[in-house]
């Protein structure tokens, strides 16, 4: 049996005599590099004879990791790359620069993929030591910016915009509208075809390809906390787009278009422009941007297309994302799967185990903004179950909740939302009224969560309205949710009409006219029906129900109460049925 010395160089010895051939290897024929960096990589550096044999295994890992990049194993290629480290000599920075960039820059993204920030931290902080220049120091320093904006958005979008600066791209200081943004790339895309877009030339200059992955960052971020000055940064990339080539990033800033037309409300053009989007992702060369972008189409789909239908895009928009190694866009598509399943009505019970895999993922890739909303809403859907606990949120959670309007306004749409399922008033009006102190300073893009917020908060709003002294002021902001939920469903009937129709019947109830109330419930009680949302179908036969006790008609009262208890149930909302039950319970009493 051969001792470990021995072994090594048995190892070291192989790998070797196959690096040769796997330069000669076949496309597609991995297997000999493959098999060649793992037998060098068992021997270690020990096992090197030659120093010039240093620069041969370190390269031969780079292949191997850009291999298993390929192949979206980004933990195996972590492994090449760290390994072909190991092989470098003590003044690989002078003997070999560009190999040794190489290695760390790759080894840096993949650590980020793989929620690895220690690892990220290391490999860029030695990258910025010893880069030769400021343009080779940009890879290390927008994934130092990625990793940070997971957990220190207003921190990251800072460092973004100082290194966007020096590169001679000013962004602070605009002022601009999103209308005005908006109206402005329209005139210029006005002047271009979709074929001419489509077709434009590559951009070339990598210094600028690295400026727009730095702008395409900053989207992201400032659409949560900066809403008013998103826009410009998708102004920004579609004229850089225009007069220097399409990027990588390119997609993202027509999606953004798109995104932005479409909340400023005009639908149609916005939906051909998130399409035309996804289109351009097959022009630009590199799909790096794909799950961002099927991310934001799949939105703004939502508001033309069945809801239930659109979900499926999100599992392109994340297979997508995990090829490329972008994990932070990969869990965007995860989140938004199971908030937009939720609001289609799907299985509680399933719901809360989709909602934990997403923590989950969430936390082991370090995307902490994202594992605190999906806490969020799964909390929403354990209390609906009959099973919920009070959130307790660790440390960088409250640092969120202090920093991220978003998600802050969000925590109070899921507080008022549950409070609102359990007729605790009180409660609803606190978190109700903090959910619209937050409306001007969250989420500059169109999310379906739009139409989901303006619907409740509609409801919650003629709730209020028929109880408050402040009648007028509730009934303008239930007045402003029914007009919208209106035109949404003039492109949607599918996923819009009956909550519409539900709007209007919550109105007519309020003005107390009675007749044309009682038509709307049961408009809305058959629209929902018809399009399959079995929650909402509950949630309109109850305050249907509400409606007809206040008229004292115990019968159809007590019909509507049946029905929703019935639908809440296979719907899986044990919890709601035990607390509507509570209410229902004193008048079968008295039948």
């Amino acid at each position: 049996m051969l001792n470990f010395v021995d072994q090594g160089r048995f190892h070291f010895s192989y790998g070797m005599a196959l690096a040769p051939l796997a330069d000669g290897a076949g496309e597609g024929d991995d297997s000999i590099l493959l098999t060649a960096a793992n037998q060098l990589n068992l021997a270690g550096p020990e096992a090197v004879q030659d120093k010039s044999q240093n620069f041969t295994v370190a390269n031969l890992n780079l292949q191997a990791g850009k291999k298993a990049m390929e192949m979206s194993d980004f933990v195996l290629a972590y492994s090449y790359f760290d390994n072909g480290i190991s092989f470098l000599r003590k003044k690989h920075w002078e003997e070999h620069y560009r190999l040794s960039l190489e290695l760390f820059d790759l080894a840096a993204k993949c650590a980020l993929t793989n929620g690895d920030i220690v690892s990220l931290n290391l490999l860029s902080e030695q990258v910025i030591a010893y880069a030769r220049s400021y343009e080779d120091k940009l890879n290390v320093l927008y994934l130092v910016t990625c990793s940070v904006a997971s957990s220190k958005l207003p921190e990251s979008i800072e460092k973004g915009l100082d290194i966007l600066a020096n590169l001679g791209i000013e962004l602070r200081g605009n002022e601009s509208s999103m209308e005005a943004c908006v109206q402005e790339t329209k005139d210029l895309l006005s002047t271009y075809t979709d074929d001419e877009i489509l077709n434009t030339r590559q951009m070339t200059d990598p210094t600028l390809i690295m400026a727009m992955k730095f702008l395409g960052k900053l989207g992201t971020g400032m659409t949560m906390i900066m809403p008013g000055s998103a826009p410009y940064v998708m102004q920004r990339i579609i004229e850089l787009s225009l007069s220097h080539g399409m990027s990588p990033v390119s997609p993202i800033g027509f999606v953004y278009y798109g995104s932005y037309t479409a909340k400023l409300g005009d639908i149609s053009e916005g939906y051909h422009h998130v399409k035309l989007a996804v289109s351009l992702l097959d022009k630009v060369g590199l799909r790096d941007s794909a799950g961002e972008v099927i991310a934001l189409c799949t939105q703004v789909k939502t508001y033309v297309e069945p809801l239930q239908a659109t979900l499926e895009y999100h599992h392109d928009g994340y297979a997508a994302a995990m090829a490329s190694g972008d994990s932070s866009q990969a869990l965007i598509n995860t989140l938004l799967n199971c908030i937009g399943s939720f609001f289609a009505g799907s299985n509680l019970q399933r719901m809360r185990d989709r909602f934990a895999e997403a923590i989950k993922l969430s936390a082991e890739r370090k995307q902490l903004n994202y594992m605190l909303q999906a806490q969020q809403v799964q909390h929403s859907v354990s209390k609906l179950i009959g099973a919920g606990e009070e959130l307790n949120y660790f440390s960088e959670g409250r640092n969120i909740l202090a920093s991220n309007s978003s998600v802050v306004r969000s925590f109070h749409y899921q507080t008022a939302y549950v409070s609102f399922m359990f007729r605790s008033y009180d409660d609803m009006v606190e978190n109700i009224e903090k959910y619209f102190a937050f409306q001007e300073t969250t989420w500059a893009c169109l999310f379906f969560a739009h139409a989901v917020h303006a619907f409740y908060t509609g409801l919650i709003s003629f709730w209020v309205a028929r109880k408050s002294s402040d009648r007028q002021q509730w009934h303008e902001r239930g007045e402003q949710s029914k007009l919208a939920l209106k035109k949404w469903a003039e492109s949607s009937r599918w996923t819009f009409e009956h909550k519409w129709y539900l709007l209007e019947a919550e109105e007519s109830y309020y003005y107390n006219d009675f007749e044309v109330a009682e038509l709307f419930y049961e408009k809305a009680i058959s629209s929902a029906k018809e399009h399959k949302f079995v929650h909402e179908e509950a949630l309109a036969c109850e305050l249907a129900g509400y409606f007809y006790v206040e008229l004292r008609d115990t019968k159809k009262a007590m019909e509507h109460f049946l029905r929703a208890h019935k639908k809440y149930h296979e719907w899986g909302a044990f919890g709601k049925c035990e607390s509507l039950y509570k209410f229902v319970e004193p008048i079968l009493s008295l039948r």
